[in-house]
């Protein structure tokens, strides 16, 4: 691996398909990124309230359909943006003085600032826990776009998940994940056009090869 560092005093999330991957690519990584790096499971991270916001996707290089279907589970489940600028003004107004939020969590419908044509006409913005049952109860809503504090929020079954995709329900976080880059082995990177529209086009791709990681080029 080359000496070049990212800097970065913050935690950052090492993840990989399995608990034993993650922590090998948490100390091939050490040497790059600087700051305490925590390997999970995709699962695990999902599952840790006070995971790091920062991660590198980490995919284990056994086969390449293994590593798209994880780079593909990442874009899902982990990598949410942030609400369009349309509806930020008025989850701010909403946020300004919030009530406590109930332990069932809060339900807030939120509907655009600016007049005019949208492709989404009102959002959920979604405080609190969503479990799978409160989310069945907000299927017959007719907003399609959801919005939660961040993705660690959401305990959702992986079949729930694919449904409400295929009724068309959106999400997006008020905190989203920063993907720091991707280590990805040789094959997945020359394989690059199976898995680019996944993620954000800067995001930096490191490969790791035989005879120690290098640095890809960003896209």
């Amino acid at each position: 691996m080359r000496r070049g560092t990212i800097r970065n005093r913050d935690r950052i999330a090492v993840l990989a398909p399995t608990p034993a991957l993650a922590r090998s690519a948490a100390a091939l990584l050490a040497g790059r990124l600087e700051g305490r790096l925590r390997p999970f499971a995709l699962a695990d991270y999902l599952a840790s309230p006070r995971a790091p916001a920062q991660v590198v996707l980490c995919p284990s290089g056994r086969s390449l359909a293994g590593d798209v279907d994880f780079l593909k589970s990442a874009r899902e489940r982990v990598l949410w943006g942030a609400p369009d600028e349309t509806f930020s003004g008025a989850i701010e107004g909403l946020r300004g003085s919030p009530p406590p939020v109930p332990a069932g969590g809060s339900l807030r419908r939120v509907s655009p600032v600016r007049g005019g044509k949208s492709e989404t006409a009102a959002a959920l913005l979604l405080e609190g826990t969503v479990t799978s049952a409160r989310a069945r109860a907000l299927v017959s809503q007719d907003a399609r776009l959801w919005i939660v504090e961040h993705v660690r929020r959401v305990r959702v079954s992986p079949v729930l998940m694919e449904r409400l995709r295929r009724q068309g329900v959106r999400w997006a976080a008020l905190e989203p994940v920063s993907l720091l880059a991707v280590l990805a082995s040789p094959r997945l990177a020359r394989a690059r056009s199976r898995w680019a529209r996944l993620l954000p086009r800067a995001t930096p791709v490191w490969i790791r090869g035989s005879q120690g990681d290098r640095a890809g080029a960003s896209r």
